[in-house]
């Protein structure tokens, strides 16, 4: 924690503010996906911390966002029942606003753009550099994130 930045952490990420836990959804068919992405969350910056639930499809994942809130969504691209794209168009018909970064192993130029287009935060491929994950995790947990996609917020009237 620096107090020279009103007590936030990490606040070249972005502010988090210290002792408030942030609550994410994993969205990801794969085991192994979940378990390390479960790891890396529960392993923190000091004074954060993360309270992680973690579904196996967008069917899944629509339950828990209609009965819960979340801060953020760590979301698959492909998987059986129902895909990410599917799921962020689900999300927008009901209206549920929650930062999306997708995470996927097929580096498909067209689906990086679809999902981009469809209000994604970030696009993180599989095998992940934790650094840049941490970097875009932070970046989309601050209270004044970039606009969707990494773009500046826009300014003005």
């Amino acid at each position: 924690m620096d107090p020279r930045h009103g007590g936030c952490v990490r606040p070249a990420f972005g502010c988090i503010l210290p002792g408030v836990p942030k609550r994410v959804l994993i969205v990801d068919d794969e085991p192994s996906v979940l378990e390390v992405l479960r790891d890396f969350l529960s392993n923190p910056a000091p004074g954060l911390t993360y309270e992680v639930e973690a579904v196996p499809d967008g069917a899944a994942a629509i339950m828990k966002l209609l009965i819960g809130q979340f801060d953020l969504m760590l979301l698959d691209m492909h998987m059986p029942r129902m895909g990410g794209l599917e799921l962020l168009k689900q999300m927008q018909s009901l209206n549920i606003r929650v930062p999306v970064v997708m995470i996927t192993a097929n580096q498909d130029i067209r689906n990086a753009a679809e999902a981009l287009r469809a209000g994604v935060f970030a696009y993180v491929p599989k095998p992940f550099d934790f650094a840049r994950l941490e970097h875009v995790v932070a970046l989309a947990l601050s209270p004044t994130p970039p606009r969707p996609g990494g773009a500046a917020p826009a300014t003005g009237a």
